[in-house]
């Protein structure tokens, strides 16, 4: 627990503190807070459990909208105050990360600002591999859709129809591929104490489906939405027993090769210089942590390589422009935005988008694409470092 702890400890630098908007007694011990970031347009929600008179038990964090509106920029002004505020952040020690504007295929914005790496003192630039968390989870959700427009998987196949091994029956029978990618299978998480003790044994999509397959589903398959770590684990195992290839190789073939991604991976190991996730706040309060499993719902990339992404989906070169219109469409409510086949699919300002983004204790990142426009920001400090440099570009950007 302690990674999340520290990371906790350094929103506040990350953020440059809060100003408090409003707070109400949500519970016995329970104190719910508006704020609003001072050194962002940022609004979040802040929940504050005790679990004593004088002891903090939990503090939970969670987007809030925006109370007013912002006039949008023309481009030039748009990336102006971008650039603007992104060097502002950095010489004050608030941002370490790299950040990539788009509009179609043209770059129109691609800086790196802070440190990859203290102990070598080696410089972010556009080029850095960040793991991406969650972001990963974009390239599993787009094989999938591969395999069914080759009809070799169906949005309604069970689980037992590609696992039929698979140790809890029951669950296989109702949980389906469509559920899976759009988080209403019930299938929970993979993290928590039972990895950390195991995660050495805990490589491969086959052995995390040993390992967790026993167990029952957290809400019955299909009633509701629920983050799913697991459902992606789920999903490259079909990919896996489809294809008869191992996950790494998959994606390779069929996203990374494609699209010209070439600093794209799976897993940490590569020869291209990766930043090294920090948590804590302060020059000597700074911690670095080992590297991340990146499995199908994580992995390592680069803005320019997420560019490349986009790319190759807008063009039609991973899956036909149809498909694509599946995936993207809202299918579930999932808090104050939706989720279709993989993607969430949100709005900012009152501009449409999809993508999706990722974090953990020194990760947080997020790929927006919105009709013309895509944003990428890879960050190696957690949430909401890579968010509030996504939501300021996103509120300013021309959407018209």
């Amino acid at each position: 627990m302690q990674p999340y702890v520290d990371d906790d400890l350094g929103v506040r630098e990350v953020t440059g503190g809060f100003e408090l908007l409003r707070s109400q007694m949500t519970g016995p011990q329970e104190i719910t807070a508006w704020v609003k970031d001072r050194a962002w347009d940022r609004r979040s929600k802040v929940v504050l459990t005790a679990a004593g008179p004088d002891r903090l038990d939990d503090i939970a964090f969670a987007g809030a909208p925006a109370e007013e509106t912002f006039s949008r920029l023309d481009e030039a002004a748009a990336l102006a105050a971008t650039e603007a505020k992104l060097g502002e952040e950095a010489r004050a020690g608030r941002f370490n990360g790299a950040v990539l504007v788009a509009r179609g295929e043209q770059v129109l914005l691609r800086v790196g600002h802070g440190s990859a790496d203290d102990s070598r003192a080696v410089p972010v630039t556009p080029s850095t591999r960040f793991c991406i968390g969650s972001m990963g989870k974009m390239f599993t959700a787009v094989a999938i859709p591969q395999l069914v427009e080759q009809g070799r998987v169906d949005l309604a196949d069970a689980l037992a129809k590609h696992l039929p091994d698979y140790a809890n029956r029951s669950l296989a029978e109702r949980v389906t591929v469509e559920m899976l990618l759009t988080h209403t299978g019930g299938t929970g998480d993979i993290f928590g104490p039972q990895y950390d003790a195991n995660a050495d044994a805990l490589k491969t999509p086959a052995e995390l489906v040993r390992f967790y397959g026993a167990r029952e589903p957290v809400f019955e398959p299909g009633s509701r939405w629920g983050y799913s770590n697991y459902g992606f684990v789920l999903l490259g195992a079909i990919l896996e027993r489809v294809t008869g290839k191992p996950y790494d190789a998959v994606v390779q073939e069929r996203i990374f090769g494609p699209a010209g991604m070439q600093a794209t991976s799976p897993s940490f190991a590569s020869a291209r210089a990766t930043a090294i996730p920090y948590t804590g706040a302060g020059a000597t309060g700074r911690k670095a942590l080992p590297p991340y499993a990146g499995l199908p719902a994580g992995g390592y990339s680069t803005v320019e390589d997420l560019h490349a992404f986009v790319v190759a989906l807008r063009r039609g070169a991973l899956v036909s422009a149809a498909t694509l219109a599946a995936m993207t469409e809202p299918r579930v409510v999932a808090g104050t935005s939706h989720w279709g086949l993989g993607v969430a699919v949100r709005s900012r300002n009152g501009a449409t988008f999809y993508g999706h983004g990722g974090g953990a204790p020194g990760v947080n990142g997020e790929l927006a694409i919105y009709g013309d426009y895509a944003t990428v920001v890879l960050c190696n400090r957690g949430h909401p470092a890579a968010v509030n440099v996504a939501e300021f570009i996103g509120v300013r950007l021309p959407m018209g």
